[in-house]
Parts: structure tokens; sequence; C-alpha cells
């Protein structure tokens, strides 16, 4: 999600050699450091774009957080520059997780990251004392580059755990359980949820060995809080949309994450298609013994702040959040603007430049993208390989990469384009020890 260029904030770090300073505190760099310029550019103190006024990724927030209401207590997020015991370890990721990977993860080194994920405070979060909590993240991933992916992005994630003691019969998890389902069973919305519980993990068996009745409680829960939150989602915008009388369709289907147990996905017919909206689970006990709270249970979502608001609001390019262009953010000032569908305000012609090269033994794409956009920020639309060779007698391999550029908000002469084109092919070789052909 990158694209206007000049920054939206400011940011306090600095390099020197062997320390990166970040917010004042030095971090010394090794063989695993591996954060650009441009990354780090975006590095601020707490999430910046889901708190800036008329932006999109506000409205959303807002509209979430109104949906689960007063019992859930909003927290912005701290830096994101956090321990990899934080990000990974405590939440029970394998040494071995693709994720770790520093194709994957931007590291400051060794032992500290930028978050990958929301979850890396959960811990932290529930050992602040917050036990119904909605943070709000950006978080960072070395991804492709399209319209749809950006290495800085925004999620949400909530939780709600409760003493034992809640969960018995006519307590406040079932009252709530059942207001929740009798506004459900008064909409206009279809629910399809046949997953079998092992398919999405099975019961952890600490709670089917003390509390069986409270986990499936805790489930009953999740479930119901989470229909609503998709239902006053897409409700609105669906009756604009749908034929009369069509209900909104959700589905659940299987999943897997370290930290939950069943682990579920959420999807929502929109548009002609599933779109993956969250994902949910039972809370890893582990992980609330870790927190200090081993005597509370209960369950924690995550969601994908821009992927929701793409959709909603008609948004073609992830990197359309991070614009200044007046035009963008002057369509989110209506009185309604939940309902609001984003319209381009131009379409300035791309200008396709191709790089064909001979592969080292050692290469990841996320290299080659990262080279990409460090040196061409904002104004690169997509990457695409249109071409993968072997020859046949070397053994060789060749591959040959679509660069497109294209900027959000202004006409690109094509000398500009062609100056950072080379500063690309410059920095793909030393970067990525490729042969340029």
């Amino acid at each position: 999600m990158s694209f206007i260029v000049r920054g939206i904030h400011t940011t306090d770090h600095r390099t020197n050699e062997g320390v990166t300073t970040v917010h004042g505190q030095d971090y010394v760099r090794d063989n695993f450091t591996n954060i650009p310029g441009s990354i780090m550019s975006r590095v601020s103190p707490s999430p910046q774009l889901p708190y800036q006024d008329y932006h999109p990724l506000k409205i959303l927030r807002e509209e979430i957080e109104s949906i689960l209401g007063s019992n859930y207590t909003p927290i912005r997020a701290p830096s994101p520059v956090v321990s990899t015991e934080l990000n990974f370890d405590e939440l029970g990721f394998p040494k071995d997780h693709p994720g770790r990977r520093p194709s994957d993860t931007y590291y400051l080194n060794q032992t500290t990251c930028l978050r990958t994920h929301t979850s890396a405070h959960e811990i932290e979060t529930f050992r602040q004392g917050h036990l119904r909590w909605l943070l709000t993240a950006d978080v960072f991933r070395r991804d492709e580059i399209d319209s749809s992916h950006y290495p800085v992005f925004h999620q949400m994630e909530g939780a709600s755990v409760w003493d034992i003691d809640a969960f018995r019969p006519g307590g406040s998890v079932e009252a709530e359980c059942e207001a929740m389902e009798l506004k459900l069973r008064e909409s206009r919305i279809e629910i399809t949820d046949d997953v079998q519980l092992q398919e999405a993990g099975g019961w952890q068996m600490v709670h089917l060995e003390h509390n069986p009745a409270a986990v499936k409680l805790a489930l009953r829960h999740l479930k119901a809080s989470l229909n609503m939150l998709v239902h006053d989602l897409f409700h609105a915008r669906w009756q604009q949309e749908a034929d009369s009388g069509e209900p909104l369709r959700v589905r659940w289907i299987p999943a897997f994450f370290p930290f939950t147990s069943p682990s579920f996905e959420v999807e929502v017919w929109f548009r002609g298609k599933w779109l993956e909206i969250l994902g949910t689970g039972i809370v890893q006990q582990h992980t609330l013994n870790q927190a200090g709270i081993p005597e509370k249970l209960g369950w924690a979502f995550g969601l994908g702040l821009e992927r929701i608001a793409m959709v909603l609001f008609s948004i073609p390019d992830i990197r359309l959040f991070w614009s200044r262009d007046e035009r963008f953010l002057n369509q989110f000032k209506q009185a309604d603007s939940s309902l609001l569908s984003f319209k381009p305000y131009s379409k300035y012609p791309p200008c396709y430049k191709d790089v064909s090269f001979w592969m080292p033994e050692q290469f990841h794409e996320n290299d080659l993208f990262e080279t990409v956009r460090d040196q061409a920020g904002d104004l690169v639309e997509d990457v695409v390989c249109i071409d993968d060779f072997v020859h046949p007698k070397t053994k060789k391999r060749s591959r040959c990469y679509r660069v497109n550029y294209r900027s959000m908000d202004r006409n690109l002469e094509n000398e500009e384009v062609n100056a950072i084109h080379a500063k690309v092919l410059e920095q793909l070789v030393l970067r990525c020890q490729v042969e340029i052909r």
C-alpha cells in the first residue's frame, strides 16, 4: 500500500554503520537486518491512517468499534518494533515456520523485527488487564507488488475472555449469545456453518478435561458476535446492490492459526464471489497462561482493514490509502460516508519496463519486489513474471519480469521512468546478485 509519495508522517530513525536508531532506541545490525529506507519511512510510534480524519480506514475502524460496542476497549497499538519472542515465540510459532524467514519478515536484527500481525500484542494486552478489547495496528510483511498487496497494511484484532463463572447457565455469556442470536434470526442473513471441529484443529485438551461446557459456550459467543459483525458491516451495502429479497450469505470454513484452536475463517458472498473477511478461534490456553490469566477462557479474531475497505468503498488500488491527493479524502467527507463508493478521479497511463536476468542459485522473489519498491516507491503498480526459462545446456535459469510504473495522481514522463528503471537494474545486480541479460 503505498503511493503518493511524500509520506504522510515524519519518522524518527537513522542508520549508522552497525546501528539503526528507531524512535531513540539503538538496534545493532546483523545478518538478519533487511529493512530498506522505503519501509523505515513508514515506521511511526503508532498507526496513523486509521486515525486520520475522513480516511476510509478510520471510518471502517470506528464502524467496527461501534458494532461490537462498549464492552470492548479500543486500543491504538504502540510502535511496530517488537521482539521476535513477542511476534513468534510466545504465540507458538514453530522455529521453522515460513513466516519467520527474512524473505517474509522485516528484521532490525535477529531478535527484533517489525510486527507481522496484531497478535504480537495479544499477550501484553491481556497482561495490562484488558479482557475485551479491539486493537488497531500497522503491520509489515515483505510481499509481492500488485493492486491488493503492500508491505505496510493495517489489522484490527479483537478478543473477549471471561472468568469460568461467566459461562454458567443463565450467566452473562449465555445472555449475550441469546440476544445476538435473536437479532440474527430477525435479519436477512444466510449462514453456512458445517465445519467439523477436527477440521478446525479440534478442542484443546485442557478445555475438554476441565471446562467442556464453557468452551462450547465460548465458541457459540464467538460465532454469534462475528456473524453480527459481518451482517452489520455488509447488510446496508448488500441491500443497495443485491436483488430484492436475496439474503446476505456468510460461510464458515476451517483454518489453522498457531495461537487459536479450533480456528476458522469467515467469508461473505459479495459482488459475485466469496471474500475472506476474518480469521478467528478459541485462544490457546497457554497464551492466557503466559499472560498471567490462566483462569480465563475466550476467543480472538483478526481482520485486515484495507481488504474490507477496498470492497466496501470500491477502492481499486491499495496505494490509494496512502494518497495525500485531496481528491481522495474529499470523497469521504460526506455525512454518511460508510455507504460511499469511491469514484476514480483519473486513470493515468501505465509505463511498462521489462527486466530479464540470469538467476543466482539463491533467489527469492520478495527480494526483487523489495528492490523495485525501494527504488520506485509508490510509482510502481505491479511486477509480474512473464517468462521463466532454463537453458538446455548450462541449466542456468532466466526470468523476465514486467514492471508497471503508474502514478495515482499524475502523468509519468518516459524519461523519468527510464531513470528510475536504470536505478532498479543497478540495485538488482548489487542486492540480488542477478546477471542482467
